[in-house]
């Protein structure tokens, strides 16, 4: 039941019928509409939550849908862990909530009847869109919205709404309404000239935002296209080599495998984490490009990284053999970084293994040598989450691989040569001359797309 809100003195409208709550049967299939549509069905967490709520609302228990009910039920948390270092509920909450209003906003789906989940709770609500025109304004309504920069996360929204009210009801309304005359003071002008000038300088730094991502080359586009176009912020893993306080060296694997529960306070702080000089350099590459496109972005060490963070946003993989997570996602992809005889790291094609690139190791640190490396770009369903990799066998692959990822001449003229279509996962393998520790320029020796 909705109704109007009477002005002092005026006399009473009557209430208005507005909606009529939706089925049991009618929810159930609303539900199966959206979580069949594109933007649920490829993903396994944001279906699970949303059905999970809405069952147990439709069940008479919305009372137990808590952030950590949910973490337990829902995402298979224990029952006492810590709601802020895990905001699983939380992020996944709001990613629902973001691609519910997407669907409806797409067409055909204009009028179907609404499931929604309100900010700041978790239980759902349903209802139908009104009726009889007060909310047909689809035609009349005009939207104007401005995204500040990311950092503030503010958005400015203007909304101008003339509902198409029946006549009587437009009549009814004209005489319960006073006539309301806009202020001439010159107080009251100040502040109007003051909101303009704050939303022209927030359109200002939306419409520099939006021209700078457009200035994105084709083969720029297929490596960043989707990470700046993320609300989110993007993530960098890096490649580290970890050391206990005996000097001795812990493998990326055995580091992430230890029981963290059982590490001493001593252990945790007496670990050293080196990261190469090189995978710095290839940091530096990056986040000058995600700067220069005013992206914003976070850093972390692959060994302090884990599996939920990753499934936060889009992330950047910095590093081959010293980061485990390169190894571990890039296992099914065709061009992979593998140890062969448990001593010869190499670049291996898995359609084809007898394919390989490996790095002399033997010859002195300061001979003419060639080290490869491989970049690869695309959508990882363990996280699912779009994910650019720069990763060599040798130090110089690893820079040679971040070299061609942001230098737009470099990915651009490749993308020339190739035209990959409407395919939007890719895999380049690169080959770098190195000369007295030095290495050159990248150069392609093989791709592919899926």
């Amino acid at each position: 039941m909705a109704t109007h809100s009477p002005v002092a003195g005026a006399p009473e409208i009557p209430e208005v019928e507005f909606t009529q709550e939706p089925t049991r049967r009618e929810i159930l299939k609303q539900l199966d509409r959206i979580t069949a549509s594109s933007l649920f069905r490829n993903s396994k967490r944001y279906p699970s939550l949303l059905r999970y709520i809405v069952d147990e609302t439709l069940a008479g228990r919305a009372d137990l849908l808590k952030e950590r009910t949910l973490g337990t039920y829902v995402f298979g948390r224990t029952a006492d862990y810590d709601t802020n270092l895990d905001p699983v509920v939380r992020i996944s909450a709001g990613e629902v909530r973001k691609r519910i209003a997407q669907y409806y906003q797409s067409p055909g789906h204009e009028h179907d009847f609404r499931i929604e989940i309100p900010l700041g709770s978790y239980v759902p609500r349903f209802y139908r869109p009104l009726e009889n025109g007060w909310n047909d304004v689809s035609s009349e309504e005009k939207r104007f919205s401005i995204a500040a920069d990311d950092h503030d996360n503010l958005e400015v929204a203007f909304t101008l709404i003339e509902p198409s009210v029946p006549e009587n009801g437009r009549r009814a309304a004209e005489r319960a309404l006073p006539e309301i005359r806009p202020s001439q003071s010159p107080l009251h002008l100040t502040a109007v000239y003051a909101m303009l000038v704050a939303v022209l300088a927030a359109w200002s730094v939306s419409a520099l935002r939006v021209s700078l991502r457009s200035q994105l080359t084709p083969g720029e586009a297929l490596f960043w296209g989707k990470m700046l176009h993320s609300k989110e912020p993007a993530l960098i893993v890096l490649g580290v080599h970890s050391f206990d306080n005996q000097g001795n060296d812990i493998s990326p694997l055995s580091h992430a495998s230890r029981p963290q529960p059982q590490q001493t306070l001593l252990a945790a702080m007496t670990r050293s984490d080196m990261v190469h000089l090189s995978d710095l350099t290839s940091y530096g590459e990056i986040v000058r490009l995600l700067t220069s496109h005013t992206h914003s972005f976070r850093t972390q060490g692959a060994a302090d990284t884990t599996l939920e963070q990753l499934r936060q946003g889009p992330f950047v993989l910095i590093g081959g053999f010293n980061n485990l997570w390169t190894e571990r996602l890039s296992q099914e992809l065709r061009f992979r970084l593998v140890t062969l005889n448990g001593r010869d790291n190499v670049i291996q094609d898995s359609q084809h293994p007898e394919t390989i690139w490996s790095l002399d190791t033997t010859r002195s640190a300061l001979a003419n040598s060639r080290d490869y490396g491989v970049v690869s770009f695309f959508f990882d369903p363990e996280t699912e989450q779009y994910v650019t990799l720069a990763a060599g066998i040798g130090k110089s692959g690893t820079e040679a691989a971040a070299d061609f990822l942001t230098n737009e001449k470099d990915a651009n003229a490749w993308f020339k040569t190739v035209q990959p279509q409407s395919r939007t996962n890719v895999q380049v393998v690169l080959s770098t001359d190195v000369i007295e520790g030095k290495h050159g320029p990248p150069h392609v020796i093989a791709s592919y797309f899926w």
